[in-house]
């Protein structure tokens, strides 16, 4: 729901957050303390919450960036230590796709009609039940 992703972060005092999400393919693992903020982010891992690459950012995120610097290494590092980094975790389906074989797995998953990215297809379920 990125709406409440956007909602979150608009109620909280931080500079930064981004979706993550569960994934089975190896990738930066994020640690989160219960209110979402994030305490460790980095170090190769699989089966953990994982940066989903969308973010929502405040225009001093640009003050926290150094020249050279990529937004995700160092930046982060610096407003973990600030308690200005925020997470909100999706609990469904997420996979990436920055490779052809992550194309081919998604294109092979659709043709086999296992598409759960389609949320518009999937029967609504009432709210609180």
């Amino acid at each position: 729901d990125l709406n409440a992703m956007v909602a979150d972060f608009h109620a909280r005092n931080v500079a930064a957050s981004f979706l993550s999400a569960r994934s089975q393919q190896s990738f930066h693992a994020v640690n989160a303390d219960e209110q979402g903020y994030v305490t460790d982010f980095g170090g190769k891992a699989s089966d953990y919450w994982v940066n989903a690459g969308f973010f929502v950012l405040r225009q001093d995120i640009f003050d926290h960036l150094r020249p050279g610097e990529e937004l995700v290494e160092e930046p982060f590092r610096r407003l973990i230590a600030e308690r200005k980094l925020l997470t909100y975790q999706h609990p469904g389906f997420w996979r990436s796709m920055d490779t052809l074989k992550d194309k081919f797995v998604l294109d092979r998953m659709y043709a086999q009609g296992d598409a759960p990215w389609e949320v518009w297809r999937q029967p609504k379920v009432p709210r609180g039940g």
